[in-house]
């Protein structure tokens, strides 16, 4: 399985609220794109302060989104798709900057 995680802010101008909303609408487009086998996105509500290791000053960012493909040929699948591509024009339109990340298992 191929996870990439994403940490997503907002435009400067744009409200909490319509970054909200633009990220439900953005969800329900994932589910028409192929070979994209999972979806989350999860708008940060807060961060704990009672951490037990040193905090990593990262952000401010406003959400988390993941992506799951299949295998590596899926990912490839994905990322040749049309509608990916129309997916990431919509994403440009309410994301202001993103960090990707991609995931391995350590199992």
């Amino acid at each position: 399985m191929i996870r990439i995680v994403y940490l997503l802010v907002r435009p400067e101008h744009m409200s909490p609220e319509k970054f909200a909303e633009e990220c439900r609408v953005h969800y329900d487009m994932s589910h028409d794109v192929p070979a994209l086998y999972k979806y989350e996105v999860r708008l940060v509500d807060r961060e704990p302060k009672d951490t037990h290791v040193p905090y990593l000053g990262v952000g401010p960012f406003d959400a988390v989104a993941e992506c799951w493909f299949e295998s590596e040929e899926k990912y490839q699948e994905y990322l040749k798709s049309s509608v990916r591509k129309q997916w990431f024009e919509h994403g440009k339109s309410f994301i202001g900057k993103l960090k990707p990340i991609i995931t391995r298992d350590v199992h």
